[in-house]
């Protein structure tokens, strides 16, 4: 028995342990994974890579939020809304190619190649930081998303190479919770030292020496060869995403998990992009206390993601994406009534309350606490729809399948983006555009009903 789902045509995953882990038992504990060789290089590549992509991003939005904007004349929304949608931008355009490259290669080899590459990037960012050029910075921003987006297909494809079909749920879960909680943790070094007296210094120089933590995490990765004939490698950007597209959706489970994940991304990309004005401009809160809002969120999303192995038994299919659906909806409407409620005697004309001023408030913890609740089902949801499409995705196809989710996702992130700015632009308030996308859960959860009844009706 392999541990490549032991599919036909699948080849054995390298690991470091005698035979391998079964098909058959319980499943696995998450933290066993952690242990194994032939998970853990992975999660501390991807946990590492986050963490920076983070550090940058976050870094250049604080600078933007507190400080070029006002130095420059800007509009505070427009241009973290513009910042969010160019770094999604190459997902969309570099995705279908880096998915073809990673189905015809070694996928730990191409992981280190990415992985160097990173270094590379990070140096130029350093750079960035120092002279606090707003187009220098834009650039990087699109360069990181482009380096982002060749090593994805890695990152999720290898999965099923590297474990049983039971362990697949549980690793989802580890690769989804490490990049939420590098997000939390890479904001808060983005956001707080960026800030600081000489902070665009100790931002550069964290982002370099992580990064080459990250490409020698890589080395230590098992092989993972390509499985089946390496596909065509088609250089023509909107030719390769049309064909890797149509392809996947030719395959109905897969691609259904896919278009149920890029709602998610629709709507998360609202949440954490809207988040640091709503923190600044309703919360009056310094970024001292933005921090602690999105401590909130990323918790609830790791806490959401840690769960699912548990709500599951490792068991694959659609029973939980609904209820996650739910809770986002349920999650949205009550973070909009508890930002509306908030501010009561509040002087909006003194300073920005500081982390502690922000948590002396009895209304700040009603917003904290439901942005604990709208994250912790977003986990839920999202797992187990990752797992769905990589369990049904056919072995040798695996990375374009991760690339036509990436090409789904940035697309709904884009048109996230596009669609908050014109409920802006009509006049809602930052937390209504927060229930009104959340609200496009029930639409969700109907949507993934219907089609889990039909599956276990076999139509």
């Amino acid at each position: 028995m392999t541990l490549a789902s032991g599919r036909a045509g699948a080849e054995a995953a390298p690991t470091d342990e005698p035979g391998g882990a079964p098909e058959d038992g319980p499943p696995p504990r998450q933290l066993d994974l952690l242990r194994a060789r032939r998970f853990w290089p992975l999660f501390w590549v991807q946990f590492l890579g986050a963490f920076n992509d983070q550090v940058f991003k976050n870094g250049f939005m604080a600078l933007l939020t507190w400080r070029l904007a006002e130095q420059l004349g800007l509009d505070v929304d427009l241009h973290v809304l513009i910042a969010g949608a160019l770094y999604i931008l190459p997902f969309a355009l570099f995705s279908a190619v880096a998915g073809q490259i990673a189905d015809g290669v070694d996928k730990a080899r191409m992981m280190r190649w990415v992985k160097g590459a990173e270094v590379a990037l990070m140096l130029l960012a350093a750079l960035a930081f120092q002279v606090q050029n707003i187009f220098l910075l834009y650039l990087l921003l699109f360069l990181m998303g482009a380096q982002s987006a060749f090593f994805a297909p890695i990152k999720y494809a290898v999965l099923p190479q590297y474990l049983a079909r039971r362990e697949l749920m549980a690793g989802a879960g580890l690769v989804q919770s490490a990049t939420f909680l590098a997000i939390i943790l890479g904001q808060i070094l983005g956001l707080k030292v960026a800030l600081m007296t000489g902070g665009a210094t100790l931002v550069g120089a964290a982002v370099v020496a992580v990064a080459l933590l990250g490409w020698a995490a890589s080395f230590m990765a098992p092989s993972a060869p390509r499985q089946g004939r390496p596909p065509e490698i088609d250089v023509t950007v909107v030719r390769a995403i049309r064909d890797v597209v149509r392809g996947c959706a030719r395959n109905r489970r897969p691609f259904f998990a896919i278009l149920c994940i890029s709602w998610f991304w629709f709507a998360g990309a609202t949440f954490l992009t809207l988040i640091l004005p709503i923190a600044k401009e309703t919360l009056h809160a310094s970024e001292d206390a933005a921090l602690v809002l999105l401590a909130a969120f990323v918790t609830g999303l790791a806490l959401g993601a840690a769960l699912t192995n548990r709500a599951t038994r490792g068991r694959i299919g659609l029973a939980l994406p609904p209820l996650g659906a739910l809770g986002i909806a349920a999650g949205a409407v009550l973070f909009w009534l508890a930002a509306t409620a908030y501010g009561a005697g509040l002087d909006r004309a003194g300073p920005l309350l500081d982390a502690g001023g922000f948590l002396g408030r009895a209304d700040a913890w009603a917003v904290l606490g439901a942005a604990v609740v709208l994250a912790t089902f977003c986990g839920l949801y999202v797992v187990p729809l990752n797992a769905v499409y990589l369990d049904a995705a056919p072995p040798e196809e695996r990375g374009r399948f991760v690339a036509c989710s990436n090409i789904t996702d940035s697309a709904a992130m884009v048109l996230s983006s596009l669609f908050a700015m014109v409920l802006l632009a009509v006049g809602l308030g930052r937390e209504e555009v927060f229930a009104v996308v959340g609200l496009t859960g029930l639409i969700a959860a109907a949507v993934i009903l219907r089609r889990s009844r039909r599956d276990r009706a076999g139509r």
